[in-house]
Formats: structure tokens, sequence, C-alpha cells
């Protein structure tokens, strides 16, 4: 699992109007590095390392958006992101080589309050859930093995988003999530925004995205990290 991650990074860190509906919508790329370990019985486990340079040779397919919308200090956060990868993997301790398919689908429902609401900076708490889809397909040719699993589960979303604007034209957005099921989950991001029309922003940013499943038959654990890119859109 990996690379580029097309999503919305950076989300609105200026002050929203009390009294009409805002609307959010921002596209974006993520070209990030991967480390995933994978132990799927009765396989041996498997270990990939994937640096960012290494993101267009094995990425299939990969779509990503946010979502969001607000009225006063109230607002509700989408966040969608599809991923499809495959990966030259290698079985620790024998070296054996092996390939790892994944397929990583989430779907998001948040609602965030405006818990501070200054001229120059707002922080937004933020709850709700996530949905995960993962399928992973593991092949050591060597031993002529593999396994094909796939799982779906929701987790809760618990976190906080801050924002300061820098001028009319710049602003910061950092944003904490977290979640726990079977183990603590992380999605942490910090971006830079520059206006660029009236209603669109150029984003730069860094995320940080990890995930674990584990269950009798599966034992998932993978990170995600790197710089994005992304064009939000305000109507």
């Amino acid at each position: 699992m990996r690379g580029w991650w097309l999503s919305c990074l950076l989300l609105p860190c200026t002050a929203f109007a009390q009294d009409d509906w805002q609307l959010s919508v921002v596209p974006y790329v993520w070209g990030a590095s991967v480390k995933a370990d994978v132990n799927a019985p009765p396989l041996a486990p498997v270990t990939v390392h994937k640096s960012f340079s290494d993101t267009f040779e094995h990425l299939d397919m990969a779509a990503m958006a946010i979502i969001d919308a607000r009225h006063g200090r109230w607002g509700i956060l989408s966040d969608f992101t599809w991923v499809d990868t495959s990966e030259d993997a290698v079985v620790p301790r024998v070296g054996l080589p092996a390939t790892l398919e994944t397929r990583v689908a989430t779907a998001a429902l948040m609602g965030h309050y405006r818990f501070i609401d200054e001229t120059r900076w707002g922080m937004d708490v933020i709850g709700g859930a996530r949905y995960w889809h993962l399928r992973g397909k593991v092949d050591v040719p060597a031993l002529g093995r593999g396994v094909d699993i796939s799982r779906n589960w929701v987790d809760p979303v618990l976190g906080v988003r801050l924002g300061w604007t820098l001028s009319d034209r710049q602003g910061i957005t950092v944003w904490a999530l977290g979640s726990a099921s079977d183990a603590v989950r992380w999605d942490l991001m910090a971006s830079y925004g520059v206006r660029v029309t009236d209603h669109a922003w150029l984003r730069l940013g860094y995320r940080y995205l990890a995930m674990r499943q584990v269950t009798r038959y599966l034992d998932f654990d993978a990170a995600m990290a790197g710089p994005g890119l992304g064009l939000e859109w305000r109507f």
C-alpha cells in the first residue's frame, strides 16, 4: 500500500461567515513513502519499505477528495480516498522476494464545531466515523504460496483542526485526528495555503497517515507520509 494519494490535504483556515453556508471542495495529490508489515498466515511475514521516489512505478490507481460544508460554528466534513498499488516486498530474515497488491478505500463523515473563533486564528473540534476497505494479496513465488484477504470496518474519529490567517491571501492549517479499535490510528497534517483567485486556494502540505488491522488471519500495519499539493475551491 502506498504512494500517490489524491486527497485534500488542506482545509479552509480563514474565518467563515456566520449567516450563510460555506462550501470547500479540495482534490489533491499526495506523494508518500510507505512502510508496511503484513502477517497473513500461513505465509511468513512480509515487509515493504518504499520511498517517495518509487511512487510512480507501483501505483495502479488513486483518487481522493475532501468536502467541507460550514454554517456558522457548525460544519460537516467528508474525506474520500481510493488507492490501488502493486509492490515488490521481501520475507524478513530469509530474504525471499514477494509481491504485495493492496486496495485501500476510505470514506469519512465527521461533524465539526468552531470552539475558538478569533480574528486571526480558530480551532475546530472534530468527531465522526471512517469506513475502511482493505484488500491485500500476498504472493511468495519461491514457496508457491499466496493469500488473498479482504476486510471492511468502521472506526470512530476524534480530533482537532487549527487554522491561522496570516493575511487575506495566506493561511496555515494543522489537524490531528485519531481513532482506536484494534490499535490507535493517526491522521496528521500541516499545510500552507495561498489564494490564487477569489474562489481558489493553492495548498502545499505534509501528511502522515497510519493504520493497523489485526484479526485472527491478518496483521496489517502500515504508515504513509509525504508532501502533498491541492487546489481548494470555495463557494
